[in-house]
């Protein structure tokens, strides 16, 4: 209370306080306060006794209209007040419990009771209370609460499942927990053989050999355990006991207590856990996690054995149309029945696991040294298993699959790389037709060439012999002008000189170099992005990305550092997808969109060569569309051709989208796609891919 002085509180008229209880007030063991009733509420009266409890005289609370504030403690000041000026408002009688600093510097714990007086119109005049002092109370009452903790415990204990068996098994005791697990009243349980009645038959024995050494007095087999009960509704629940001999005054053994907690919960959801851990939810079959643990447990015995392992990776043809055109609920059921359908091609060992999307993968452990026949045959058997077309949703599905097939070790010299090969392969099936299978092939006939290659790979990163080369892209209206570049990777070997991409980037993808060398790729184009900047030249700068980079999570990751690192504008940065990569949803869309989010332009590579959808393509942040350079090779004389490039440069404007031509070899060509308003072009008429100076050049003369 921020109290205000008022006169002297003897002076008559002024404190409200008959004479004939003065005497009363001022020998009781608390001090009497009577405050005005108002906002400040200035202290009109203070008992004597005040001056015991804190040291100041009666007089000077009257008197100094701070003292009341600033003799409470600093940790109970803005709450004592803010209540006091809550109970003026509200008109409410006020209690609290605070500390006082007493004038010796003593911490003083006070108890404050105040009433409103009214008079006989029922309107406040004064407030009149009593301050005592609680401090040894307040001690009693921690060593109380101290006490209450650690009888807390106890309750916690009993708040488990207490269950007391005499010597003979039979139930003693039991409390309400254990009767509600048990779904027994008290008086069914006590007196019943507890072995008998709630144990069930297969743990009847070893329930009762426990219960014999804890008898005997063996302290080990009073530890934790646990095991089943059932109840009275026959329901089975797993339950944790804690066990304790029971002695009598003379130390004979007379029976045990056993607290228990119904784990059933907790252990279900466990097994829950590992099972998803290891196993798709939408299949039931092993994902890809158990697949690479019983991978390498293969590859390990064949090692020793002399076996060999055969692994097939499938992916069915055409799956996303069946999610574009039917949803994915129906894709769902679709997968559900493949993989239903496929787990019955396998022999007892095999293992078939579904590692996400429309892929699957069937191991065939245990196969003899020359596996590849064998290998194949599984292959065939997985053709014919899907022939027969699937009922789904009241609708008839053919389904086909493309298959790669990887053999240890003849393809590969550990899990990982037999994982790799088999990917590989699955992909070469797919570029020869689909529906069939490839037995995985290097990108060398010669083994030691293919290990060559791959080990002068890693060092070229450390050795600074990639190099970007870089194609201008063409704006076609106005004035033929670069107004951006490609990038493209080569490989400068000192020994066998400029190698080309076609042979160096399938042997980066197999050996997982493809991600160190994508990352160096797009700080190269950073670096000299910013370089070309400082001379006023600002081209936008493309970059293709793999699908498997698109694979990576941290890729946009990557691309934003790279952006950060050396300030380039991310408007002018164009990433370009293949339309097969764009479209597919275990590595596109998310990841797209993340891109997309850094705010880099995205462009869809070799449009025309998929089979885009779309209602998708339209969905999707797509800023251009770049034609294929197999549509240009017969423009213009072919009529045909020359028809799908302007209904792709037609299809692009309907949907807001830049369209760039590829592969422009001859003038009539680049005459072709301006007359059709094809806004910019790329291809060896225009430009050759440049080193970097050349590129330069030519941007500055442009």
């Amino acid at each position: 209370m921020s109290h205000e002085p008022s006169s002297a509180q003897d002076t008559a008229g002024e404190v409200p306080v008959d004479l004939r209880y003065r005497t009363l007030i001022e020998q009781i063991p608390a001090v009497t306060i009577i405050c005005e009733f108002s906002p400040d509420a200035p202290f009109l009266y203070v008992s004597p006794q005040i001056e015991r409890m804190l040291g100041f005289p009666a007089s000077a609370w009257v008197t100094d209209q701070d003292l009341w504030a600033a003799r409470m403690h600093p940790d109970d000041r803005e709450r004592v007040l803010a209540a006091e000026v809550d109970s003026f408002h509200t008109g409410t009688d006020y209690e609290n419990e605070f500390r006082m600093i007493a004038a010796d510097g003593r911490v003083v714990w006070v108890w404050e009771r105040d009433n409103v007086i009214r008079d006989e119109r029922g309107q406040p005049i004064c407030s009149q209370g009593v301050l005592m002092d609680i401090t040894q109370l307040r001690g009693t009452q921690r060593a109380l609460s101290e006490s209450e903790e650690r009888a807390q415990r106890y309750l916690d204990v009993a708040a488990t499942m207490i269950v007391v068996l005499d010597e003979r098994g039979e139930v003693s005791l039991v409390n309400r927990r254990a009767c509600e697990v048990l779904g027994y009243d008290e008086d069914e349980l006590t007196g019943s053989s507890w072995f008998g009645l709630v144990v069930p038959a297969y743990e009847r024995a070893a329930a009762r050999e426990l219960f014999g050494e804890l008898l005997s007095g063996d302290v080990e087999a009073a530890g934790e355990h646990e095991n089943h009960v059932v109840s009275k509704s026959g329901e089975q629940r797993l339950v944790a006991w804690r066990n304790t001999i029971l002695r009598d005054a003379s130390g004979r053994v007379t029976g045990t207590l056993s607290s228990g907690e119904d784990i059933t919960e907790r252990h279900r959801a466990q097994e829950r856990v590992a099972y998803l851990a290891y196993h798709d939810p939408l299949t039931g079959l092993p994902n890809r996690a158990r697949l690479a643990e019983r991978i390498a447990a293969s590859v390990a015995r064949a090692q020793h054995t002399g076996a060999s392992v055969g692994l097939l990776c499938l992916d069915v043809d055409d799956f996303k149309l069946v999610n574009d055109s039917l949803g994915h609920v129906v894709g769902d059921k679709l997968l559900a029945a493949v993989a239903k359908r496929l787990a019955a091609t396998g022999r007892h060992d095999d293992m078939l696991a579904r590692a996400g999307g429309d892929e699957f993968f069937l191991l065939l452990p245990d196969l003899p040294a020359d596996g590849e026949e064998h290998a194949e045959a599984a292959a065939v058997r997985v053709a014919a298993t899907l022939a027969e077309p699937f009922s789904v949703a009241g609708v008839s599905l053919h389904v086909s699959a493309s298959v790669g097939i990887s053999l240890y070790p003849r393809d590969a010299v550990d899990e990982d790389e037999l994982l790799r090969h088999a990917d590989t392969a699955m992909y070469q099936a797919k570029h020869a037709g689909r529906a069939g299978h490839r037995l995985y092939l290097p990108e060398k006939d010669d083994p030691l060439e293919r290990l060559s290659l791959t080990a002068r790979l890693r060092r070229s990163l450390e050795r600074r012999e990639l190099l970007l080369h870089y194609q201008p892209i063409f704006a076609l209206y106005g004035t033929t002008r670069p107004v951006g570049v490609e990038a493209l990777l080569r490989w400068q070997d000192p020994d066998h000189g400029l190698i080309s991409p076609a042979l160096f980037i399938p042997a980066a993808e197999n050996s997982g170099l493809i991600e160190p060398i994508g990352a160096w790729v797009v700080d190269e184009l950073c670096r000299q992005g910013a370089e070309w900047e400082s001379l006023g030249l600002t081209p936008r700068l493309s970059v293709n990305a793999s699908p498997r980079e698109l694979r990576r999570a941290e890729y946009p990751d990557t691309f934003a550092s790279a952006l950060s690192r050396h300030g380039i504008d991310p408007e002018r940065v164009v990433i370009e997808v293949t339309e097969s990569a764009a479209m597919d949803e275990m590595a596109g869309p998310d990841l797209i969109e993340r891109l997309h989010g850094l705010g880099v332009g995205l462009a869809i590579d070799d449009f025309g060569e998929g089979f885009s959808s779309l209602s998708r393509l339209r969905q999707m942040p797509v800023e251009q569309l770049k034609i294929d350079r197999s549509f240009m090779r017969e423009v213009p004389h072919n009529e045909e051709a020359a028809a799908v490039v302007a209904a792709i440069i037609r299809l692009a404007e309907a949907l807001g989208r830049e369209v760039v031509a590829e592969g422009v070899e001859t003038e009539e060509q680049r005459e072709f796609l301006a007359s059709e308003g094809c806004p910019l072009a790329q291809g060896f008429h225009l430009s050759r891919p440049l080193p970097a100076d050349e590129v330069t050049a030519l941007l500055l003369r442009s």
